[in-house]
Parts: C-alpha cells; structure tokens; sequence
C-alpha cells in the first residue's frame, strides 16, 4: 500500500484526457479508469461501486437501489442516467484491459447483490428480487459472446440451467485458479467448505 507504483495509481491526472472522456466523466466512469490503473499496479482485487451514494431521493445520481419515491417514476431516469452511463464506461473498460493485454489474466464481474421485481411497487418502480438476476463475466478465461440460462417470460424465475450462488462463487473461485473443494478457515479457525459446482459451461 506504500509503493510508489500503487500511490502513483491513484493519480488520474496522469491520464489523457481522451481517455477520462471514453470512460466518463462521472464517479462510475473514473472509478473503473482507477480500477484499470490499480489492476496495471499489481492489485489483486478491486471493487467498483456505481455511485458514491445508493440514490435516496436523486433523479441525476446514485446505485441501482431504484425503489422510487413520491410516485417517483424511476424507469425514465434508469434509462436517461444508469443505462447510458453503463453503455458507455463498462465497454471502455474491457477494451481498454484487452488493448493493455490484461483482460486474459483478469476477471470482470459485473453484478448486484439481486435483482428487481417484475412487477412495480407504489412508486412505478421495482423492489429487491432476489429469485432471478443476470450477471456479466469476461475475461480470465471466460467465453466470450456467450449467454448462460434463461428466466422465463416475466424475468420471475430462472426458466433454463439456474446458477445458485454457491455455484457463482464457485465459477470464479475455479477461474481464479482456487480449488473449488477448498476450505476456508474463519478467524476462529473454523473449516468452511467452498459449496457449489463451477459452471464450466462458460468456460472457453
């Protein structure tokens, strides 16, 4: 954490300013440009967040917690500030490592915790749904242009091969080069299993 590399990461000045621009200029943007120089650094493991705020009562910031608020309709500002926001950094993104030759030896997730609800709330908006979700995953082995499951026609539940948790987590373990029968030990030293079955199917 003290190295001259890992501080010098931090700086995005030290960026063109073309390259600021393709990522955009907005905390998500410049977040997964810092990522990118931290990955150059050495870093092992970054996690980037959308925002720097969960959204509360904005129109023009914050995460994907789009529950709405005071009749707030939220699928307008998801598709004027989240999706355009998105289209644009997250491509740039794995460009950028592939043109570097660091997407092959790096795993991108692309994920929330859940998903939302098909049907809308009280605000014309959509709440936590923890039943069927999509995530994205490239580099580090993965195939590419490749799509995995399917929900059925609501996006209610997984309709083809649904992916569990356990199962994920075992995917990137086995893409990271850990065995997925492996144990954890927590600061008690108590074994816990690593659960689930790595979904080869979306290994290239």
């Amino acid at each position: 954490l003290q190295s001259p590399k890992l501080r010098n990461a931090f700086n995005l000045a030290a960026e063109p300013d073309k390259v600021r621009d393709a990522y955009g200029r907005n905390p998500y943007g410049q977040s997964c440009l810092l990522a990118r120089r931290l990955i150059e650094a050495g870093t092992k493991f970054v996690t980037v967040y959308f925002s720097d705020n969960i959204g509360g009562k904005s129109t023009t910031s914050g995460g994907w917690d789009t529950h709405g608020f005071d009749d707030t309709r939220m699928f307008p500002i998801v598709q004027k500030y989240h999706f355009p926001i998105t289209e644009q950094t997250l491509p740039t993104l794995l460009d950028d490592l592939e043109e570097r030759g660091l997407l092959a030896e790096t795993l991108v997730v692309w994920m929330g915790e859940f998903g939302r609800t098909p049907k809308i709330n009280k605000n014309i908006s959509r709440d936590h749904w923890p039943q069927c979700y999509s995530i994205l995953l490239a580099g580090a082995g993965v195939k590419r242009g490749f799509i995995y499951g399917k929900s059925d026609a609501n996006a209610m539940f997984p309709d083809e091969h649904p992916v569990r948790p356990e199962d994920l987590a075992a995917t990137l373990y086995h893409l990271l080069g850990i065995n997925p029968q492996s144990e954890i030990r927590d600061r008690n030293d108590r074994p816990l299993a690593i659960a689930g079955r790595p979904v080869m199917e979306v290994m290239a």
